[in-house]
Formats: structure tokens, sequence, C-alpha cells
């Protein structure tokens, strides 16, 4: 019997320490949209463990009668308090959701339901954290929740076929890549007032750098990015190198010097790439490129402008990047298809 009780006092104590460790993270970590496979990956940003698998799916008494929720885009909040993601269920014939997590507890604390086939694709935040913007991709709108009750306030009409996808926020505007439109969207959000810069090409992500210079905006079919000077709006084309196959998400490092742009492909014909290019904002050239996983898609870059991380959605991993030396220096198992990708300080 005392043999009974020590075997089972082991047991506890491994699968408690199990546990334990499953449920930490530290002072930083990465949140990964995981877009196939339904759930948000928590990594470590310290030791690049997966401390938890965040479940989208709504219906936990009756599961069966939910579908499977896709995890398009994350965004943290930059208050660090919440982590907002768009979610669209798989059959697309139910209510389409923004989910807000708990990056503390790494829990669902909030789902806000809209109507369904609206293709819910990016969400973002203003400076303070109030408010939250959200695109619809097939009704050509964005819309703006107020952070402190969940309830949304207004709609923003871009325009029929607009098909608005990737955004940014900076200081009172929000900056729209529109795939349909071809061109980038300016809303200044206290005026209510809307500009538009044609790029004659599908825009997807945008990237704003933080010196208030430039705004860069990923074009897939045109394997280009433009940068839009915010003085004037007058735009410049940057030529991706000719086996690039299509860039999707875009970031500029803190110092507003290089923009790391993913270039996928895996869509429209394209086979898929592996590249990340790094592009110099003083030359607006290509000076580097690297190589990740396959279908590079979603980068995100740490405060200490250290390191970058990509999702790799055709083999569902996470690469590291040491930004001194521009190589890969991990690379993450994670669920099926990671999408978007956002970083959390405590």
């Amino acid at each position: 019997m005392k043999k009974f009780s020590f075997l089972l006092f082991l047991v506890l104590l491994v699968f408690g320490s199990c546990k334990k460790k499953l449920d930490t993270i530290t002072d930083e970590a990465v949140f990964v949209a995981n877009e196939d496979g339904g759930t948000i990956s928590v990594i470590n940003a310290k030791d690049y463990s997966v401390v938890r698998e965040i479940k989208m799916k709504d219906g936990q008494i009756f599961p069966l009668r939910n579908p499977r929720l896709m995890s398009h885009n994350i965004q943290v909040a930059p208050d660090q308090k919440s982590v907002w993601v768009t979610g669209v269920p798989e059959d697309h014939g139910a209510k389409e959701q923004v989910v807000i997590i708990d990056p503390i507890k790494m829990k669902i604390k909030k789902r806000i339901k809209f109507e369904e086939h609206m293709h819910l694709a990016h969400v973002v935040l203003d400076d303070d954290s109030r408010y939250a913007y959200v695109t619809a991709n097939s009704k050509g709108e964005v819309i703006r929740i107020r952070t402190e009750d969940y309830n949304e306030v207004q709609r923003f009409y871009l325009g029929e076929g607009y098909e608005p996808h990737g955004l940014r926020y900076f200081q009172g505007k929000l900056y729209v890549a529109n795939m349909g439109a071809k061109s980038l969207s300016i809303i200044n959000v206290n005026f209510n007032r809307i500009q538009e810069v044609k790029l004659f090409g599908i825009a997807v992500q945008v990237a704003v750098s933080p010196d208030g210079s430039y705004v860069y905006v990923s074009l897939y079919d045109k394997k280009q990015v433009a940068r839009v000077d915010l003085k004037d709006y007058t735009v410049k084309m940057i030529d991706l190198p000719s086996s690039a196959k299509g860039p999707i998400q875009l970031y500029v490092t803190p110092d507003s010097k290089f923009v790391y742009v993913c270039d996928q492909g895996g869509i429209l014909g394209q086979e898929a790439s592996d590249k990340v290019y790094v592009i110099d904002a003083g030359t607006a050239s290509v000076v580097n490129t690297i190589t990740t996983g396959s279908k590079a898609h979603g980068i995100v870059i740490d405060d200490r402008a250290e390191k970058a991380y990509i999702t790799n959605s055709g083999d569902n991993t996470v690469s590291v990047i040491d930004l001194a030396s521009r190589t890969v220096i991990s690379t993450i198992s994670v669920n099926k298809a990671p999408n978007g990708i956002s970083y959390w300080k405590k």
C-alpha cells in the first residue's frame, strides 16, 4: 500500500510539473493564428516553446452544432491587456466573430458576433487601445469597435468590390489595403474622411514606418511593394527579385530603416515561396533574402528590434529571424496553416 501511494505521488508530481510548464509564459510571448487548425498558439519568446493552444471553436456544451472557427488575423492591443482575433466559420454559414483573449490567463474572455458572409480579415487597435478596427472583406467596410464595452460604434464604407484586407493605424488614420480596388484607402477616423491612392495591383497588407515618413503596401500580383509618401501621397514602386512569387505581410523595423517582406506565393497560379526579402528604406531596394519555410505569410518584430517571427502557412511552422545576422535561428512547429502573428510583452 505504501509503495502504491508513493508511485501515485510520483505520477501526480510529474503531471503537475508538466501542467505548470504548459501554463507558463515569461514576460514576452508571440500569439499565432492557425487558420486551418482553428486555434491560437502561444509561444514563449524566451525558449520558443508552445505553452498553450487556445481553441477558437464556440460551443463547449454542444460542439457539434458549431462549425470550426478559422482564425485568420491576430493583434495584441497596444496596452498589452488583450489579444484580438478575427474568426470565420469553416462552412461560412454561421456568424463570424471577433474573439478577444486575455493574454495573462491565455483564455478567451469575449466573443463579438457579426452577420454571415462578411469575411472578416484583419484587426488593429488605436494607440490608446480604445477602439479596434476590423476589415469586412466582402462588404467593403471597416468596422469600428469600442473596446470598453465591445460594442460596434461605426462602419466606414469604402466601396463595392473594394475587398479591404490588411490595415494599420497611425496617428489618427487607418491605412487600408484594398485587394479588389487595387488601392490604398486612408481613413481619418476622427473626421470621418476617406482618401484613396490608386496602386494598380492587388494590395494585401500595409506597414507604416514608425517615423511617419512612408506607408508600404504589398502588391501580390505585381510582385512589388508600393512606398507611399505620407507628405504628399506620391508613390514609388519597389521591385522584388524576379524569382518572387507574391508578397503578403510586411513589417518596418522600429528605426524605420528596413522593411521585411514575406513572399508567400501559393495562390493565383503562383508557386509557394519560402523567402523573406529585406528592403533598405533609404535606397528603396532589396538588400537581403532570407529563406524561412513554405508560404512565408505573417510577420512581427519584437519591441527591441532583435528578432522577427514569420508564419510559414505551408509547413505549419514559425521561423525566428535574428535581425542582426539576418539568419533563421529557430523553427517552431505550430498548428495547421499559421497566418497572423503578434507580439506581446508583460
